[in-house]
């Protein structure tokens, strides 16, 4: 292994307070005003994405611990060879919000992984991107127009 990244539970709980405070803006502007406060189950509302957010981040997706070598990248459920990129797609997540980078490798096997995550790492980032960049330009790898634009992956 050349470089890892793990997540840290700072960033679930920040975006937990993210949600929750997402939902606080959605109801003042349903409400236009803040007449909603008096009532507690719309603070229940409010208040429940932060841990159930929490709780999906760390239980169900469970992504956190990513590395890579010369010529691949590793996930808890898999790896995929970083050279033999046979397909790569950007995809919005979250309304657009968030990207995520699909991988299929000659093998069949595919990951996905949000790109900010892959991204926290820059070394990481460089050893992942330059496995992308030979399977797309040199490869037969194809790429979708959304990555293609996101990654920079245009032929030169």
């Amino acid at each position: 292994m050349l470089e890892w990244y793990h997540g840290t539970i700072d960033s679930v709980w920040m975006s937990s307070l993210f949600a929750s405070a997402l939902c606080f803006v959605i109801v003042t502007l349903k409400d236009w005003g803040f007449g909603w406060m008096d009532t507690w189950q719309l603070w229940a509302l409010v208040i429940a994405p932060a841990p159930i957010w929490a709780a999906w981040q760390i239980f169900i997706v469970d992504r956190w611990g990513i590395s890579a070598g010369a010529d691949w990248l590793a996930v808890k459920n898999g790896h995929i060879d970083l050279y033999e990129i046979t397909e790569v797609k950007v995809v919005g997540t979250s309304g657009g919000l968030a990207w995520d980078v699909e991988f299929t490798d000659k093998k069949g096997t595919e990951l996905s992984l949000n790109i900010r995550e892959l991204q926290a790492n820059q070394a990481l980032w460089d050893l992942v991107y330059n496995g992308i960049l030979y399977s797309v330009q040199r490869g037969s790898a194809k790429a979708n127009s959304r990555a293609v634009d996101k990654l920079g992956l245009r032929a030169n």
